[in-house]
């Protein structure tokens, strides 16, 4: 049976990172969001940093993990995008993540107008600690194309959610099981071995440096 038949419905838009994971965790576990279906969408995009083929290893592995061990069941969808489309030396310059998961979700919206709530997996480390003010500048953009997206569909207007919000990156990964953990990707830029080598992580990126801060603490080393 479709779990969004007959209810309300929350769009998880969905990355296979740390904070996204723990924001679909919530939607799935918390009593707070019961009465909603669940309807995760993942997008793969490709640009310049080549996280697509890491973070959809990290996807599927997740998502079986959730079908196999959460007792809410959850639809899922997925697309590809490539968000770098100049040639050098303009080559380094694509589409913000944030922007592309906007227009992909008003889309989405548009095609079921059951969709009320629009959850981004969002941090307190993202939005207060690491990048602050500028976080909520590019949101408001993206909120715009979020709604231009969705001019034509008169009154209808769901709202974007921010289920972890108000954790930090830390709080997250420690609320999460073990396995969930060890599932997530976080790497902005992958390290690709030849050939057909085993992905790795950088270490050196924002994302890896604040990992390994929690890693250090031992809450669930990360399993390569």
């Amino acid at each position: 049976m479709d779990a969004t038949a007959d209810r309300s419905v929350i769009l998880s838009m969905f990355s296979g990172g740390v904070d996204s994971t723990g924001a679909l965790y919530q939607l799935l576990t918390n009593p707070k969001y019961q009465n909603f279906a669940i309807h995760v969408h993942h997008i793969n995009i490709m640009n310049i940093e080549r996280r697509a083929p890491a973070e959809k290893q990290a996807v599927e592995k997740i998502i079986k993990y959730l079908q196999d061990n959460v007792e809410k069941a959850f639809t899922y969808s997925e697309n590809s995008i490539e968000s770098h489309f100049l040639k050098p030396p303009a080559f380094n310059r694509f589409m913000f993540d944030m922007d592309v998961c906007a227009f992909m979700a008003g889309n989405i919206c548009a095609s079921n107008k059951k969709i009320q709530q629009v959850a981004m997996g969002r941090s307190k480390t993202d939005t207060v600690i690491s990048e602050g003010s500028d976080f909520f500048e590019r949101m408001k953009r993206a909120q715009k194309i979020f709604k231009a997206t969705l001019s034509l569909e008169n009154d209808y207007s769901p709202e974007y959610i921010f289920p972890v919000l108000d954790m930090t990156k830390q709080e997250i990964w420690e609320m999460m099981p073990l396995p969930l953990r060890q599932m997530t990707w976080w790497c902005r830029h992958p390290q690709y071995p030849a050939p057909r080598g085993t992905i790795s992580m950088c270490g050196t990126c924002i994302t890896c440096k604040q990992m390994n801060i929690i890693l250090a603490t031992g809450h669930g080393q990360k399993i390569e």
